[in-house]
């Protein structure tokens, strides 16, 4: 803290008074105080207010307590800020219009300039950058809420040194106390909606971008994260529902192209054991419906990874999306084979036989990208012997 800093407080008690007298009694804590005997102090005030409550014994209380969270290290100073905070709404209690008019000023005044303290404390704390010194600003933030639990800034800086620290859960916690303060906050909103996400909870992160009047959809980093949300949860449908919306929003993201596609052929291939059994049971009216359902979502999934490989032929991991696609949807319709109906096994052989084709012209691309990876050449030789096993 500077010189003209400290000026400036020193200036500021003196305006205010920093003890006053009691005048509902004769009793006085100065010589207590002068020699620094705080906790003495209040404990004589105490027995005080145990005759006579006033506003003044209660100010005087108040005061005592921040005199003693400043003599604790910042770690432990919460408790003696909250006795402030308490006491001071006591005096506010117990004022009269007639003889304590002055008294609520007084208060708000010393509860800000105390507020400011930690907050202050904590910005420049943050600001260093440092393991202790963002441990040290999580203290001052801690203190700023005790001293005055209606300062959003306090939350809101906080939370933001909390995640620092990894911890998001306590981050969030901060937030939603903070938003019970102040409803209409958008910042509070926009951060509940990003740690929300991190910690992969898409619905509570989607409902709070919308409470800033914000679609996510719009914000392309949350929008991927959230895609992310879904697929690390196993949503397979949220994550196709969602990626059908970005894919229009985005249209020239290879990247969402290749990631819609595979989720696409993940909800096929939660439909290929429905349709074994639909076979197995003879069921042609579910076998009908399946057929229908898996094919047009492979055809979507295949015309999504075709896009994304369009949109970098040299790219390892679109051509593999691809070779790996036409291989799986050709084993799909090979595992059916044994159990399918007679008038289905021409066109699912027709279908499987094709599929591999697919897959070896998309291994062999990615032999001519990425040679020295032996195990696409072991995939051609595999399907090969597949292909020509199934054409004897």
């Amino acid at each position: 803290m500077n010189n003209s800093m400290i000026t400036r407080y020193a200036s500021f008690l003196l305006v205010f008074g920093f003890f006053i007298s009691c005048s509902s009694s004769k009793f006085s804590a100065d010589n207590l105080i002068r020699e620094g005997k705080y906790q003495e102090a209040i404990d004589k005030i105490d027995i005080e207010l145990d005759k006579n409550p006033s506003s003044n014994l209660y100010f005087q209380k108040g005061e005592l307590h921040a005199l003693i969270a400043l003599e604790n290290p910042v770690e432990l100073r919460d408790f003696s800020y909250q006795n402030m905070a308490m006491a001071f709404d006591s005096a506010k209690f117990y004022a009269s219009e007639l003889t304590d008019n002055f008294v609520e000023p007084r208060i708000d005044s010393l509860t800000l300039y105390y507020w400011d303290l930690e907050h202050q404390a904590g910005l420049s704390e943050y600001e260093k950058n440092t393991e202790a010194s963002t441990v040290n600003a999580i203290n001052h933030f801690n203190n700023a809420i005790a001293i005055d639990s209606e300062q959003i800034k306090s939350y809101k800086s906080l939370s933001i040194a909390l995640y620092n620290t990894d911890d998001v859960d306590a981050a969030i916690e901060v937030l939603s106390k903070g938003e019970l303060i102040n409803k209409g906050d958008r910042e509070i909103f926009e951060n509940l909606g990003f740690l929300y996400l991190e910690v992969g909870n898409p619905e509570q992160s989607i409902s709070y971008y919308k409470k800033a009047n914000q679609d996510p959809i719009k914000i392309k980093n949350v929008a991927f994260g959230l895609v992310n949300a879904y697929i690390s949860q196993n949503r397979i449908s949220e994550a196709t529902s969602f990626l059908s919306k970005l894919v229009n929003e985005y249209p020239n993201e290879a990247k969402l192209h290749n990631v819609y596609g595979t989720q696409l052929y993940n909800q096929v291939s939660l439909l290929i054991p429905n349709l074994n059994s639909a076979f197995s049971s003879n069921d042609s009216s579910t076998v009908n419906t399946l057929m229908v359902e898996i094919e047009g979502l492979s055809e979507e999934a295949e015309n999504e990874l075709i896009e994304a490989y369009k949109a970098d032929t040299s790219s390892v991991e679109y051509t593999e999306s691809l070779a790996v696609f036409y291989n799986n949807m050709s084993g799909n319709y090979f595992s059916t084979l044994d159990i399918a109906f007679e008038n289905n096994k021409n066109g699912l052989k027709t279908k499987a036989l094709s599929l591999t084709e697919f897959a070896i012209t998309y291994y062999k691309k990615l032999v001519e990208l990425n040679g020295d990876n032996a195990s696409y050449s072991s995939k051609i030789d595999n399907l090969n012997t597949l292909k020509d096993s199934w054409n004897k």
